[in-house]
């Protein structure tokens, strides 16, 4: 497995993402952030955010993505509204139905043993971002 392979994955998998949005109205990291308002309740969702590297947001990108969803009203002080809990739940289904065609056919052991190398991936990742090197 190399850097590359994981790349491909990565825009792969979001290209795919962006596919099953189509026609929904949000983007790929305004799902993330309906998703992360509905399932984790953080505090500051815009600080959240911007923490997810995988999401190319810094702070300011972060919070001008959050107020975009308070502006539509799929937000409220960085919780899901009602309205913003009927998309995303419309809009979850596709994905989750997508995400099951991806990995149907996969081995479990083999998904297991791919998620256990890409945890340690990133945390070596971000030990060696720590250091400095």
């Amino acid at each position: 497995m190399t850097g590359q392979t994981i790349a491909e994955a990565q825009g792969a998998v979001r290209a795919l993402l962006d596919r099953t949005l189509a026609g929904s109205g949000l983007t790929s990291n305004e799902y993330v952030a309906l998703r992360v308002a509905d399932a984790r309740r953080v505090g500051d969702l815009a600080g959240f955010l911007a923490g997810q590297r995988q999401l190319g947001l810094d702070p300011a990108g972060a919070t001008e993505l959050v107020e975009g969803l308070h502006k539509r009203g799929l937000l409220c002080e960085g919780s899901i509204t009602p309205a913003g809990m009927a998309l995303f739940a419309e809009v979850n289904a596709r994905v989750n139905a997508t995400t099951a065609r991806l990995y149907d056919a996969m081995d479990e052991d083999d998904l297991a043993t791919t998620q256990r190398v890409l945890t340690d991936v990133i945390a070596r990742a971000e030990e060696i971002s720590r250091a400095g090197s």
